[in-house]
C-alpha cells in the first residue's frame, strides 16, 4: 500500500514485435517496484510473496489503472497507440471481480477494448475449469481478447487449449532457453496446431 501511494510500482512497457513484418504490434506491461532503500524488485520475487500474502489482486489493479492512464496520456499527446496486455494472476479471479475492475478502468480512462489484452497464466486453469471459462466469456463478450501466458510452463495440456477460447497463446520461454531441434519441432507443432484452429502465437 506504502509502494502503491508513494509511486514505486512502475510499469515498464515491452514491445511486442510481429515476426513477419518486424513491426511492432503491440506492448506488455511488466510491473516493477522502485524501492528507494532496495532498489529494483524484480516480479519473481514480488509477485510471489503478494501471491502467498493474498494481495497479489492490489498489485494487479493497480497496473492495470497505470496501464489505462499511460493510455490515456499518450491519446492526448498523438502519440501512435498500440494494443497493450497485461497480465492477471490465478488468485484475482478469486479474491476480487476482477472483469468488473478491468472494464471499469478501462472506461473510465475511454480506452477502447480492443487495445487492452488480458493475459491469463496457465497455472489459472488448475483451478474449476467452469469457474475460468465464465470469466473468459465475459472478457471476450465485452470485446477484450484474452491471451495464454506460458503455453508449455508445465500445467499446460491439449485440453488447456481445445476447452477454453483464446485469442493468443504465448509459448514459455523455456523452449527456448535449450534450443535444439527437439525444442524446435515442439514450437513449430504448436504454432501450426494453433492456425488450425484460429488461435495466434
Amino acid at each position: 500500500d506504502h509502494a502503491i501511494e508513494k509511486g514505486e510500482i512502475v510499469v515498464y512497457y515491452q514491445p511486442v514485435i510481429r515476426t513477419l513484418t518486424n513491426e511492432v504490434c503491440g506492448m506488455e506491461a511488466l510491473v516493477r517496484w522502485e524501492d528507494p532503500v532496495k532498489g529494483i524488485i524484480m516480479p519473481n520475487i514480488l509477485i510471489e510473496t503478494l501471491e502467498d500474502v493474498q494481495m497479489i489482486y492490489k498489485l494487479d489493479t493497480y497496473v492495470i489503472e497505470l496501464v489505462c492512464r499511460d493510455y490515456e496520456m499518450a491519446r492526448q499527446r498523438n502519440e501512435e497507440l498500440v494494443p497493450i496486455s497485461v497480465n492477471l494472476s490465478r488468485l484475482d479471479f478469486e479474491l476480487c471481480n476482477i472483469f468488473q475492475i478491468v472494464d471499469d478502468t478501462v472506461r473510465r480512462h475511454g480506452v477502447p477494448k480492443n487495445m487492452i489484452h488480458v493475459e491469463i497464466t496457465e497455472s489459472v486453469f488448475t483451478r474449476d475449469p467452469n469457474f475460468i471459462k465464465k470469466y473468459i466469456r465475459e472478457f471476450h463478450e465485452a470485446g477484450y481478447e484474452v491471451w495464454m501466458d506460458d503455453f508449455g510452463s508445465g500445467y499446460s495440456s491439449l485440453n488447456t487449449m481445445k476447452d477454453y477460447d483464446f485469442d493468443v497463446i504465448k509459448i514459455d520461454m523455456l523452449f527456448l532457453r535449450s534450443f535444439n531441434i527437439k525444442a524446435k519441432n515442439i514450437i513449430i507443432s504448436i504454432v501450426s496446431m494453433a492456425k488450425r484452429i484460429g488461435i495466434r502465437t
